[in-house]
């Protein structure tokens, strides 16, 4: 049983000042008070910081003289937090009075649950589902169950175990990231809690989604203001050196190269609709892999010898969804893909 520890809320922020009103607003009224605050700006141009200052003195204020992306935000305060668990909060957010009461509960249910996750609510459309974390597929790519989904529904509304949780709203013990280290911050931005997630998995811990509370998500703080080919390289290269890292080679052999069909189909299928900048992220994403692979590789060798507790065959089948063909054209083209999910 826990004994009211301490909650370290990292809030990574770049030129979200139209989000922080709801968002630290909301925050402020958690009835859970064994909390510190960290605000890590990455070097916004609005006046982010400015707001903070007046308005929640007791914030913690870390200001970044470049943007050093999702990861490289999360790192420094993590560093500074002395909590025994670690909050990652989105700007664009607004959560429950009972957020950290229910999370703090959750990751305590059972010795071995590295990380938890609320139940992400569309917004103003708070009725749907915007995320309760994601499954892993046979190739590679991520299945969202739930997405845009009514958050009614019983199946929706239990514990379960999830492969990754979504990066607005999750909570670490600090032990289990100190095994398994944070983000890594060739990242940038995209997939780099999912990789995270992966390494608490093997690392012997769970990810679980807890539906006992919930976090209205009105997305794309950061992702509205950058291109979608920019969007889509780091999505794409991310998941790439996540899998070279991660899997074993058994599963990496068999999952690598259906990855890379899907993302020619991919190339081809945007080259032929005229979007050529975000077929070439595609390639690109290849490209940076092949470069970057002695250095992936290194980072592979840590994960495998000094992370690594459990086989893939212990968690991956449990975390594994399977879907038909027609699910990756969905996934491509945007059209309905809300229907295929669960």
């Amino acid at each position: 049983m826990h004994n009211n520890p301490l909650v370290s809320v990292i809030i990574v922020n770049w030129n979200g000042r139209r989000f922080l009103e709801n968002c630290l607003g909301s925050l402020s009224k958690v009835i859970y008070k064994n909390t510190e605050i960290f605000f890590v700006d990455n070097a916004s141009k609005d006046d982010s910081v400015a707001f903070v200052k007046k308005n929640y003195p007791n914030i913690k204020i870390i200001k970044n003289s470049k943007n050093l992306g999702y990861a490289g935000g999360h790192e420094r305060a993590f560093r500074k937090a002395s909590g025994e668990l670690i909050l990652l909060l989105s700007t664009d957010t607004i959560v429950e009075k009972n957020l950290l009461a229910e999370l703090v509960e959750a990751v305590y249910s059972e010795e071995n649950i590295g990380a938890v996750m609320p139940k992400l609510l569309m917004y103003p459309r708070k009725n749907l589902i915007d995320s309760i974390g994601s499954f892993f597929l046979p190739s590679g790519i991520l299945y969202h169950m739930g997405r845009d989904k009514d958050q009614s529904k019983p199946q929706y509304n239990k514990s379960m175990e999830i492969f990754s949780g979504k990066g607005a709203c999750l909570l670490f013990k600090k032990d289990v990231l100190k095994k398994t280290g944070l983000f890594d911050k060739d990242y940038f931005a995209y997939f780099e809690e999912t990789d995270l997630c992966h390494r608490i998995w093997l690392s012997g811990n769970k990810i679980i989604y807890w539906p006992g509370t919930s976090v209205c998500h009105i997305g794309g703080g950061a992702s509205k203001q950058m291109v979608a080919a920019f969007i889509l390289f780091h999505s794409y290269k991310n998941i790439l050196c996540t899998y070279i890292k991660n899997l074993s080679p058994k599963y990496l052999i068999r999952i690598l190269p259906i990855t890379l069909i899907i993302y020619q189909f991919g190339f081809f299928a945007y080259l032929f609709v005229g979007k050529f900048s975000i077929a070439w992220a595609f390639q690109k994403s290849i490209i940076w892999n092949v470069r970057n692979l002695p250095a992936t590789l290194k980072k592979r060798r840590f994960v495998q010898n000094k992370i690594r507790t459990v086989s893939d065959d212990y968690f991956l089948p449990r975390v594994t969804r399977h879907v038909s063909l027609r699910y990756y054209y969905y996934l491509f083209t945007g059209e309905g893909l809300s229907k295929y999910y669960d």
